[in-house]
């Protein structure tokens, strides 16, 4: 857009800017370099701009208009507006400074016009101006709170006063894969949002027990014989959902052990805090009670109950000790539909310069198997260390290499599930059969070195499932005569309990 056409002036962008809260105090040479860096947009009445879930680089000072910010209830899976937003309003920033996915969606009411600004441009400005970075760092606190609340539908009621004296007093944790929050007989004294990661809750089994949680499951379960050390799963809790709250509103130690099963980022919100906080929504408090006694205590299937709930608890074990839950996405195959034509590896090197990244190797249990395909983890390892920056992750979180790959392998040797090949490139294979260039794949599997190229000269490069980026269609699952290639957030798809 030339300065002609822009329509608001440069001073007019400025006068905006130096009266936002984000950028109050900023140097004007660190903010009129900003402005030069960025871009003006024109915003169309509906257009949605910022999209949840999506990882995205840009982040929008508005200049005029006004925008919707809504979020996705957990519950119902419908969009539920939490806040309009008018002229001066900085929005999108957390994302592009945490390297999280949106926390929530955008969308233009009336026509209006935008300062996009750049992840590299935002932060060259944090560094010109370190005491809007200071203050930015506190800012973050009452931010992700507000966020973590809106998300669930349940504190969709509760005031923005007490949103922002809460900020003011809860701690931001960190949890290592493994670690445990709160373990059963604790003194109650906290109640936790998760921000980012998974929490598994389990309660121990005593020996003969033959209610698998509480007296209100089925007195006709047979017991069941178990170790003291046995634990029973009760559920799987990611980003944005709540626990400990059943333990502060009973008045005893907790009954349940509280352990993160991967990196798990929470907001711990004191026991006084909390109890004022239910007592200034006491509608809240009601329902949160009636939530609190019934939300784990989900019986076994009726039928043969002590197999299936064995067989369910034996699955979950195997998604933790595999680290699934980890995966944005991943890919499955279900055997008991699989027919062996091996279609899905014929298209996938088809689509791939003769290189298939799909291989029916990997880890199985029972009829499902997750082959050796990306996980597009929430937080890729294999992007660390990268010297030329060739394996990117897009806006919708799918990891993928660019042509930039040299063949160092340090991405195959920092993904922790094994998912990235090293395979070499060379001229004839194009003229080679689908099956022989399947073949000539698994050869080169295990080609060592560090260099980019082997010792007869043959280019190596990183090569992995890239849920066929730029494809209309993923191959392997359109391709699929029986269905048995699937995408699905794990999740939703092990637990049948979606996003909570």
């Amino acid at each position: 857009m030339s300065p002609k056409d822009q329509p608001v002036s440069f001073d007019e962008i400025m006068t905006l800017l130096t009266g936002a809260p984000f950028f109050a105090g900023a140097p004007r040479e660190a903010l009129e370099d900003l402005v030069g860096d960025s871009t003006i947009v024109a915003m169309k009445k509906g257009e949605v701009f910022i999209r949840e879930g999506e990882y995205e680089e840009t982040c929008y000072m508005t200049l005029s208009g006004r925008y919707r910010i809504s979020v996705t209830d957990t519950k119902t899976g419908k969009k539920r507006e939490v806040q309009i937003a008018g002229s001066g309003a900085l929005l999108g920033e957390m994302s592009v400074l945490t390297g999280n996915p949106r926390f929530a969606e955008v969308s233009c009411v009336e026509k209006g016009v935008a300062l996009r600004i750049d992840r590299a441009e935002l932060l060259g400005f944090l560094d010109a101006a370190p005491q809007v970075r200071q203050r930015v760092d506190g800012d973050f606190r009452k931010r992700t709170l507000f966020s973590t609340f809106r998300r669930q539908e349940i504190f969709s009621q509760v005031d923005d006063w007490s949103v922002e004296k809460l900020a003011r007093t809860m701690t931001f944790m960190e949890f290592e894969k493994g670690a445990t929050v709160f373990a059963e007989g604790d003194d109650p004294d906290s109640f936790y949002l998760i921000r980012d990661g998974f929490v598994k809750l389990s309660r121990r089994m005593e020996a003969g027990e033959g209610n698998y949680f509480d007296s209100r499951f089925d007195k006709g379960l047979a017991p069941v014989a178990v170790d003291n050390e046995k634990s029973y799963t009760l559920s799987y809790l990611g980003p944005g959902a709540y626990f400990g709250e059943r333990a502060l509103f009973s008045v005893r130690r907790r009954t349940l052990t509280a352990r993160a099963v991967t990196h798990l980022e929470v907001l711990r919100i004191g026991r006084d805090e909390f109890n004022e906080l239910m007592e200034r929504h006491p509608l809240l408090e009601e329902r949160m009670r009636h939530e609190a006694a019934t939300r784990y205590d989900i019986p076994p299937p009726k039928g043969k109950r002590d197999k299936k709930d064995k067989d369910r608890q034996e699955m979950l074990s195997w998604v933790e000790d595999h680290d699934i839950l980890s995966g944005d996405h991943i890919l499955i195959l279900d055997l008991d539909r699989c027919v062996r034509c091996l279609n899905c590896i014929d298209v996938c090197a088809k689509l791939h310069h003769g290189v298939t990244r799909l291989t029916h190797n990997g880890i199985r249990f029972k009829t499902i198997l997750i082959p050796t395909s990306c996980r597009h983890c929430r937080e890729p390892t294999c992007m660390i260390g990268c010297p030329t920056g060739a394996i990117q992750r897009d806006r919708e979180g799918e990891v993928f290499h660019t042509d930039a790959c040299i063949g160092c392998g340090n991405c195959a040797s920092r993904c922790p599930f094994g998912n990235i090949s090293m395979v070499r490139l060379d001229r004839a294979v194009g003229k080679k059969t689908v099956r022989e260039r399947f073949h000539t794949w698994l050869s080169a599997l295990f080609t060592t070195g560090t260099t980019g190229d082997d010792k007869q000269g043959a280019k190596r490069r990183a090569v992995k499932c890239d849920m066929c980026k730029g494809y209309e269609r993923q191959g392997c699952q359109h391709n699929c005569p029986t269905g048995a290639i699937m995408t699905v957030e794990p999740k939703a798809f092990f637990t049948g309990r979606g996003k909570e």
